[in-house]
């Protein structure tokens, strides 16, 4: 996974350049977690702790982040993944409806380790 983290020092900002396939990714750690390096501890721990044979969730205010057999997932909540409607029935709602789900940056997938790297130099960007 290629990344780049950017300081912008007029506006005193922090921002995760990511390459499109995981552009949600940035937009999920900063709005989930902010800027302070800190924030980062916890889910950096959660997911050092994780047993490759237990699946692992992390529910967030927009975003669901599954973790297992060493994968990510990242998914919107609105992309209806939840145990009362399964995905495949909601869409199938929608095009009974004639509408569609537009999945394009509302999901993305990586390996745990590629994860913990990024999380852990993200957080030493933000400290430093």
């Amino acid at each position: 996974m290629e990344y780049d983290f950017i300081y912008d020092r007029n506006t005193l900002q922090f921002s995760i350049k990511l390459a499109a396939e995981h552009e949600v990714l940035g937009r999920f750690l900063l709005d989930e977690f902010g800027q302070q390096a800190e924030a980062y501890q916890a889910i950096i721990q959660q997911l050092t702790k994780h047993k490759s044979h237990q699946p692992t969730q992390y529910q967030g205010k927009e975003f669901l982040l599954e973790v297992d057999e060493g994968e990510v997932t990242l998914s919107h909540n609105t992309l209806f993944y939840n145990a009362e409607h399964p995905v495949a029935e909601q869409q199938q709602k929608l095009k009974e409806d004639d509408l569609q789900l537009d999945e394009h940056g509302m999901t993305m997938q990586c390996g745990l380790e590629d994860l913990l790297k990024l999380l852990r130099e993200w957080q030493q960007f933000l400290a430093d």
